[in-house]
């Protein structure tokens, strides 16, 4: 068993990359698969504080030398197993972030998935965090200036010869005149995975510390985040109509972005 790794991207703060990234983990160990989440936003860490994890040891423990990965990896959801970052500011300036490559090597054969948290933007540390991925998902919401932070990211993963999964577009149906599906897909080359709208579930959930696919299972984003998560990891799951799309119905252009993934 060697786990595949998943880079989870976004060219601008405010797309939920840290949410996306505990459910889209916490939905794969929900499918009994070996999945460990890592925080490698080295200098703005929050999934440990999201999911309420008291850590004594850290990634930026382990980087400065002081741990061993094993020691920095915790129990999560469903088995879900997550490797979170420190809140320290000397934590932060003790990291070795090129030593990043050998710890993920160091436990790629304990799992079947492995997600990886990356800060947003162009950074030695967002660098690192492309470069370890096996395949990269891009996170945007549908605005203008998310598409245009998406497609630096991209054109500097490119540079890289790394290859892309596809385009997650979140947070849909908070203003108007969201950019089209077809918008999105011509600007970036590639497919859009999921599209995800914005639902008060999300805030209820980090307010319980837990994943939303966990605490409201039935929610219209957890039904997105299952079907994402049963694509990456080949499940087969029967088609849902949410109540998102329900909602939209009359409504043609938000229809159709909402309903991209299901043609």
């Amino acid at each position: 068993m060697t786990a595949k790794i998943y880079t989870i991207i976004s060219g601008k703060g405010g797309t939920g990359s840290t949410t996306t990234v505990i459910n889209i983990g916490a939905a794969l160990a929900g499918f009994a698969k070996k999945t460990l989440i890592i925080d490698m936003d080295l200098g703005m860490p929050t999934v440990g504080l999201m999911l309420g994890l008291e850590t004594k040891t850290t990634l930026h423990d382990v980087l400065s030398g002081d741990a061993d990965i094993k020691d920095a990896i915790y129990d999560g959801p469903s088995n879900l197993k997550i490797l979170p970052g420190s809140i320290s500011l000397h934590s932060f300036l003790n990291t070795d972030p090129d030593k990043l490559a050998g710890l993920v090597e160091s436990v790629k054969d304990d799992f079947e998935f492995i997600i990886i948290d990356s800060p947003t933007g162009i950074s030695k540390n967002s660098m690192a965090a492309i470069s370890l991925a096996d395949e990269l998902i891009q996170l945007m919401n549908p605005d203008i200036a998310s598409l245009a932070g998406a497609m630096k990211v991209k054109a500097i993963s490119d540079s890289l010869e790394k290859q892309f999964f596809g385009i997650i577009v979140n947070r849909t149906g908070v203003v108007k005149n969201e950019l089209s599906s077809e918008r999105i897909e011509t600007a970036l080359g590639l497919k859009i995975l999921e599209i995800l709208p914005e639902d008060p579930n999300i805030r209820n959930s980090v307010a319980f510390k837990a994943p939303v696919v966990v605490k409201y299972p039935g929610s219209p984003v957890s039904v997105g985040f299952n079907r994402l998560s049963a694509e990456i990891s080949g499940i087969k799951v029967p088609a849902v109509e949410t109540f998102v799309e329900e909602k939209n119905s009359k409504k043609k252009g938000k229809r159709k972005l909402l309903s991209i993934n299901r043609k």
